[in-house]
């Protein structure tokens, strides 16, 4: 029908009012509107609730030009993603009641003076390679009676060549300021890094 109305009787719309034409355009998008998509994006994560809202609007903005709006989502959504990915959660982590080890922040809990269990959650690559140095430095600095890190690796799901060398970094600091160090629950894609590099050789685990 859109088609047919194209072809053959778009002559008899000339003379409908804009106004009437915006009005049959709204009735046809305003059901595209998914307004329980912007509520549930915000309750899983705040920055989603706020990038969609941000590309609506601009796609409503530059209209019909809708490319800017899907433009803005894309680097927006591109900007989280790499400011989450060179800033991952780095847990320091203590006994909780249950018997399990726990974030000791999340769950206030009271660590050991002499040894600090650290997990890394997410790949160790060179865009955040750095960043679990800061935070090996930032534990030393607030146990200044701390004599051995345990790195929890279960959430380092892969390590190329940057985070290979960040790690033996923070090694050889570690042993040279005689403090122990030693790794656990390695994944297997990790430790083949490891062996290759030899750095398992060094950390002598």
């Amino acid at each position: 029908m859109v088609v047919i109305t194209l072809l053959f009787f778009t002559p008899l719309l000339y003379h409908l009012p804009q106004a009437t034409l915006a009005a049959v355009i709204m009735m046809a998008v305003i059901g595209l509107v998914n307004i329980r998509g912007f509520i549930h994006a915000w309750h899983a994560q705040k920055y989603d609730g706020i990038i969609s809202v941000l590309s609506f609007l601009v796609t409503l903005y530059f209209a019909p030009h809708l490319d800017k709006g899907i433009m803005v989502g894309f680097v927006l959504s591109m900007g989280v993603f790499l400011y989450k990915s060179m800033r991952p959660v780095v847990a320091e982590l203590s006994m909780h009641e249950d018997k399990v080890l726990k974030s000791a922040e999340h769950y206030r809990l009271k660590g050991c003076r002499h040894i600090s269990v650290v997990r890394f959650d997410g790949a160790l690559f060179f865009a955040n390679a750095s960043y679990l140095d800061e935070q090996v430095a930032k534990f030393r600095t607030e146990h200044p009676e701390l004599r051995y890190i345990l790195l929890d690796a279960r959430g380092i799901n892969d390590m190329d060549a940057s985070g290979e060398e960040a790690l033996s970094m923070i090694v050889e600091r570690l042993r040279a300021a005689n403090l122990g160090f030693a790794m656990s629950g390695i994944k297997g894609q990790v430790m083949a890094v490891m062996e290759r590099t030899h750095l398992i050789d060094r950390i002598g685990i």
